[in-house]
């Protein structure tokens, strides 16, 4: 681990802009979390999040203008995304404290200190901060011992209701004890085995974002072992399982659908349709659940994710996943009536293409004419 804070090279102009505009506009900014945290491991980073004990709308809108970027809103909590040139990507938030009402319940936050947004953070490594300067970083703020923490290569929480108030820090424990190798310490451990059904209180959608933040990481199987290993799988579906192709893929909605095909038909789409995607994120993993079922091409183009999938999953024929290149005209061609007969035909098209008994157009067509029985030729 580095034994001082360094900025990643990329960020050194950003950060030095960032400092002018917050010295001009009289508001101290402070880098926070876990962007502090990779720079202590020596981990490049791109991402900027910057804390201030005021709105940060001023300084954020500002440095867009400085650096040809724009703003964007996108949670709840009113933090603002700086999206500029070469993905730069910086985060603003206001420094709030917080409170929960409920086991699990989102928290009630208000406007607070820095100090106050530090406790209030999932472990110590990632409560850590510095001031924005202009030579770049100033001295580390770290009032919770995370800097020694990431030395021992220990996850710890701030206080013993942790878990309890938000049982999604279990999953986070998961994700980073497995990117970084770490352990928790005896404590934390102690609370999160005490905490072990809080999860069951999540909703679906907050449970759907810690699976998709799961799926993001560079590879995913060490943590997906990890909350299997604490029981954290269960709640997303008592019958959760991966397959080996799964780190070959990078896309986190292609490594969604192949955990889906692993758990088969019925359950993997109960595990797609339970997450509440987005419409076409949906679409897409259903899609390939119908195909590897029938086990035939389809009618019409795939999504790419679906496709990726299922050639990472099940290495099908050349043709198989092209949509099927017969169709009704054809039969009609042939001088079939229109009729139940058509689907029957067709679908056993599909299966054929999908068994690579064909993968031409020319072909098909020769399939059809060799394998149906012509009306024409039987009046004749």
């Amino acid at each position: 681990m580095s034994k001082r804070l360094r900025l990643p090279a990329v960020l050194v102009p950003v950060v030095r802009l960032a400092a002018g505009e917050s010295a001009r506009l009289r508001t101290p900014a402070f880098a926070v979390g876990g962007c502090v945290r990779d720079w202590l491991l020596g981990l490049p980073t791109k991402d900027l999040d910057v804390v201030l004990e005021s709105d940060p709308g001023p300084l954020a809108q500002s440095l867009a203008s400085r650096v040809g970027g724009r703003v964007e809103s996108f949670d709840r909590f009113g933090t603002l995304r700086l999206l500029g040139p070469r993905g730069l990507r910086v985060d603003f938030a206001r420094a709030r404290a917080e409170s929960y009402e409920a086991p699990a319940a989102l928290p009630v936050v208000r406007p607070a200190l820095l100090r106050d947004d530090l406790v209030r953070r999932d472990f110590s490594v990632n409560a850590m901060a510095a001031p924005l300067e202009r030579a770049g970083l100033g001295p580390l703020l770290d009032p919770w011992g995370g800097r020694d923490d990431l030395r021992r290569g220990v996850l710890r929480v701030l206080h013993g209701a942790s878990f309890r108030d938000d049982p999604t820090r279990l999953y986070r424990a998961a994700r980073f004890a497995a990117r970084f190798g770490f352990r928790l310490d005896p404590e934390t451990e102690r609370l999160r085995r005490e905490a072990s059904a809080g999860p069951g209180l999540l909703s679906r959608e907050r449970l759907r974002g810690e699976l998709w933040r799961f799926l993001e990481e560079a590879d995913p199987e060490p943590a997906l072992r990890m909350a299997r290993a604490w029981r954290l799988d269960v709640f997303w579906h008592p019958r959760l399982r991966w397959p080996r192709e799964l780190g070959r893929a990078r896309d986190p909605l292609v490594r969604l659908t192949l955990i889906a095909l692993a758990m088969g038909p019925g359950p993997g789409a109960e595990l797609v349709r339970s997450l509440h995607l987005e419409r076409g994120r949906t679409q897409a993993a259903l899609a390939a659940l119908e195909v590897a079922r029938r086990r035939a091409s389809p009618r019409l183009a795939l999504p790419d994710a679906a496709a990726e999938a299922l050639r990472l999953k099940l290495a099908p024929k050349a043709a198989a996943l092209s949509p099927l290149m017969l169709d009704g005209a054809d039969l009609g061609r042939l001088g079939l009536p229109p009729g139940p007969s058509f689907s029957k035909i067709l679908d056993r098209a599909a299966r054929a293409q999908w068994a690579g008994e064909f993968s031409t157009r020319a072909a098909a067509l020769r399939w059809l004419r060799e394998t149906t029985p012509c009306p024409r030729a039987s009046a004749r």
